[in-house]
C-alpha cells in the first residue's frame, strides 16, 4: 500500500474541470438523462457536478454511480474519478486496491490525472515506480492542455502549485489556471482566485463571481464571505448574507456552515444562536462536518439550543468519524469529564491526543491538562502545551507558561519565555493567560514590579471572562473608597461569570459562589443562596463543598438548622478524606447534631484535627476541657488548647 495522502492533491486533480465538453449538456440533471454506454461522456459530466456541486447539491453516492457507468463503458476519465473515490471513501467504502487497479487502468488508456493519482499512492512502497508515473502524467497533462482541453491544464496547474511531479512555479501555474478559466473550468476560476486573494483580493472576488454565477455554489460561498467581511470588495453584508443563504438552500451545505458560524461570531450579521442552530441542523444533515460539529458545540452550552449533552455527543461523534479533529477533541473532552457520558478518562484522552496529532491546538491543551493531573505527569504535558500553542491556542500558550514558572527552571532564557507566553496567549485571547500576566507585573515575578500594568491586564481578563481576574482586581480595589463602585461591578461580573459555569456544571464555580453569598463579595451576605450553590457543587462531587454546607447547616448561620443533613454530610466527606469534615464531626458528636452525642468521640474528632493544625479541633478540646466532657475537666488544659487555637490564627481566643 502506498503512504496516506490527504486528499485535496489528487481530488483537486480529478475534480478540476468543470464540464467535459459533451453538445447540449450543460446541466447535472439534462447529462444524467443522457448518460449511457454510448455516451458515457454525459455519464461523466453529471458525475463530475454531483461530485462538486456545480448547478446542483453535492452527492458523492450518485456521482460514484455515474463515474462507474463512464469507466465501465470505457471512459478513462470515469475511472480516474471512481479510484479517487475510492481512495479516499467518499461516496463507497474506501478501498485503496480497488482505486489502484483503477487509476492503472486509466493511466494505460492515458489519462494523465490517473497517472499522477498512481504515483502518489505508490510513492511509499516503490518511489522509483511512482517517479515514472508522475512523470508520465505531467506528460500527458501537457500534451492535454495545449490542444486546449481545461480540465488537464487546470490539473497541471495544480501539480505546479503543490510542487508534486514537476517544479513549484506560482506564477506559471496562475497562468495555467487563468487558461482553464476562460475556456470555461469553474473550478480553475476559483483556483486562480486563491492565488491572487493575497496581493489582489477585489481579482481574486471577480473570479469567483465569475464561478458563482455559472452554478459553482462553492465559489458563491467563496463571494459571499468577501462580501460579508469586505475582503478587497465593498462590503455588502446583506448581499453576502444572502449569497450563503442561497447557497445552503440549493444544497451545499459549507454555505449553511459558513453562515451559521457568522451568527454565532457577529461577523458581519447580528449574533443569532438560534438561527446559527438551524443553519447547522441544515448544513449536518447535507453532510457537512464541520456543521455538525458546530451544532454539537451549541448543544453542549445550549446556545441557541436547549442544552442536551446526549445530542451534542451524537453530534460531535457523526463530525469526528467524518474528519473533524475539533469535534474528536470536543468528544474527548466530553469523555474526559464525564459530560453526557460515563467518565472514561483513558478514552478520552486518547481522543484529545489524536485531535492534537491531527491539529487542534485547544486538544493539545486539554490533553495537557490531563497528564498535568495524572500522579506521574513528567514532561508530557508541556510537550503537549508547546504542540498546542505551536499550533495556535492561546490557552496552550498560557499553560506552558505556566509550567515554566512553576517548574526548574533548567535552560537559560525560560523566564523571559514564560513572560513572553503570558503576554502573547493573553494578546490572542486567553483570559487565563491575561491573569497570569497580570500576576507576574503585580508580584514583580522576574520583572519590575508594576501594578497599573497588572491592573490592565486583570481588567482585559475579566473582560475575556476570566473570574479570577475580575476577582482579584475587585479584591485590589475594595480597600480605595473612591474605586468601590468600580470594585463592585468587578464582583458583579465575576459572580456572574461563576453562575454562568455553575449552571453549566463546573462544580468549583459553585464553590466559589458559595464563598460569594457567605461572604458578602459584592452582594449581601446570602447564607441560604450559598448552601444551594455548596449543594449543587456538593452533587458534583466536591467533597469540601460538602463540608461547607454542613458548617452552615449544622451551626444555622443565616438559615434554619438542618442537623441530620449536615451530619450526614459529614460523615460522608471526612470518609471520603476531607480531613476539615473529620474535625467538623467532632462538633456534631459534642453537641449531638444529626447523631446521639458521644463525648469520646467529639474527643477523638477534635484532637486529631488540633494535632493537624485546625483551630477548629483545638477550641473544642478547650470546650471539652471546660464542661469536663470525654476528657477531665481542668482550666489548665482548655486555656493550654485555647493558646494553641490562637497560635492557629484564631484571634479571638487570644489573650
Amino acid at each position: 500500500m502506498g503512504r496516506l495522502r490527504s486528499a485535496p492533491l489528487i481530488l483537486g486533480l480529478v475534480a478540476l474541470g468543470c464540464k467535459p465538453p459533451v453538445a447540449a449538456c450543460d446541466d447535472p440533471l439534462s447529462c444524467e438523462r443522457r448518460c449511457s454506454s454510448a455516451e458515457p461522456e454525459a455519464c461523466f459530466a453529471a458525475g463530475r457536478m454531483f461530485a462538486v456541486g456545480i448547478g446542483t447539491a453535492r452527492d458523492p453516492g450518485r456521482a460514484v454511480a455515474l463515474f462507474e457507468r463512464a469507466c465501465s463503458a470505457g471512459y478513462p476519465g470515469g475511472c480516474t474519478y471512481l479510484g479517487s473515490s475510492y481512495e479516499f471513501g467518499i461516496g463507497v467504502p474506501e478501498d485503496r486496491e480497488r482505486a489502484s487497479r483503477l487509476y492503472e487502468s486509466a493511466c494505460n488508456a492515458g489519462e494523465g490525472r490517473a497517472c499522477v493519482g498512481l504515483g502518489e499512492l505508490v510513492e511509499f512502497e516503490n518511489p522509483g515506480v511512482s517517479k515514472l508515473l508522475l512523470a508520465r502524467g505531467v506528460e500527458y497533462l501537457r500534451e492535454e492542455c495545449s490542444q486546449e482541453q481545461a480540465s488537464s491544464c487546470a490539473a497541471l496547474g495544480l501539480l505546479h502549485v503543490q510542487g508534486v511531479g514537476v517544479p513549484a512555479d506560482l506564477e506559471l501555474a496562475d497562468a495555467l489556471y487563468g487558461r482553464a478559466c476562460d475556456w470555461g473550468d469553474l473550478e480553475a476560476c476559483v483556483g486562480r482566485g486563491e492565488l491572487v486573494r493575497v496581493e489582489d483580493p477585489s481579482l481574486a472576488a471577480s473570479y469567483d463571481d465569475r464561478a458563482c454565477a455559472g452554478g459553482y455554489l462553492y465559489a458563491c460561498v467563496h463571494l459571499g464571505v468577501a462580501q460579508l467581511l469586505g475582503d478587497g470588495i465593498p462590503a455588502d453584508v446583506e448581499g453576502g448574507a444572502r449569497r450563503l443563504r442561497e447557497a445552503c438552500e440549493l444544497g451545499e451545505a459549507r454555505g449553511c456552515t459558513t453562515l451559521a458560524a457568522a451568527h454565532v461570531s457577529g461577523i458581519g450579521v447580528a449574533v443569532d444562536q438560534a438561527a446559527a442552530a438551524a443553519l447547522y441542523e441544515q448544513g449536518c444533515r447535507a453532510g457537512d462536518a464541520y456543521a455538525c460539529g458546530g451544532l454539537g458545540l451549541l448543544y453542549s452550552l445550549g446556545a441557541g439550543v436547549e442544552r442536551d449533552l446526549g445530542r451534542a455527543g451524537e453530534l460531535f461523534a457523526t463530525a469526528c468519524e467524518a474528519g473533524d479533529a475539533v469535534a474528536c477533541g470536543n468528544l474527548g473532552w466530553m469523555h474526559l469529564e464525564g459530560l453526557g457520558f460515563p467518565v472514561d478518562r483513558d478514552g478520552g484522552a486518547a481522543l484529545l491526543a489524536d485531535a492534537c496529532r491531527a491539529g487542534d491546538g485547544r486538544s493539545c491543551y486539554r490533553v495537557g491538562l490531563h497528564l498535568a493531573e495524572s500522579p506521574s505527569p513528567g514532561q508530557g504535558a508541556s510537550r503537549y502545551w508547546r504542540r498546542g500553542c505551536e499550533l495556535g491556542s492561546p490557552d496552550a500558550c498560557t499553560a506552558l507558561s505556566v509550567s515554566f514558572i512553576d517548574g526548574p527552571q533548567g535552560e537559560v532564557g525560560d523566564s523571559e519565555l514564560a513572560i513572553d507566553l503570558a503576554r502573547y496567549g493573553c494578546q490572542e485571547g486567553s483570559a487565563s493567560g491575561c491573569t497570569l500576566a497580570g500576576q507576574i507585573f503585580a508580584l514583580g515575578w522576574q520583572v519590575e514590579q508594576d501594578r497599573s500594568t497588572a491592573e490592565a491586564y486583570f481588567r482585559y481578563a475579566c473582560d475575556l471572562g476570566d473570574q479570577q481576574g475580575c476577582e482579584v482586581l475587585a479584591t485590589w480595589l475594595e480597600d480605595e473608597p473612591a474605586r468601590a463602585e468600580d470594585a463592585a461591578a468587578l464582583w458583579a461580573r465575576g459572580r456572574s461569570l461563576r453562575e454562568t459555569a455553575c449552571e453549566a456544571g463546573a462544580p468549583e464555580d459553585c464553590m466559589v459562589l458559595g464563598a460569594y453569598y457567605m461572604r458578602g463579595l459584592g452582594v449581601d451576605r446570602d447564607f441560604a443562596a450559598a448552601v444551594d450553590r455548596y449543594a449543587k457543587a456538593c452533587a458534583a462531587g466536591a467533597t469540601v463543598a460538602c463540608t461547607h454546607e454542613a458548617q452552615i447547616l449544622i451551626t444555622g448561620t443565616g438559615v434554619e438548622p438542618d442537623y441530620a443533613r449536615a451530619f450526614e454530610l459529614l460523615d460522608a466527606s471526612c470518609a471520603a478524606g476531607e480531613p476539615v469534615a473529620c474535625v467538623w464531626l467532632g462538633l456534631a458528636y459534642h453537641r449531638g447534631r444529626g447523631v446521639a452525642a458521644d463525648p469520646e468521640q467529639a474527643r477523638a474528632r477534635y484532637e486529631s484535627g488540633c494535632d493537624q493544625g485546625y483551630a477548629f479541633g483545638c477550641v473544642g478540646m478547650a470546650k471539652l476541657h471546660e464542661q469536663g466532657e470525654g476528657v477531665r475537666k481542668s482550666k489548665r488544659d482548655a486555656k493550654r488548647f485555647y493558646a494553641r487555637a490562637c497560635s492557629l490564627g484564631a484571634a479571638q481566643y487570644c489573650e
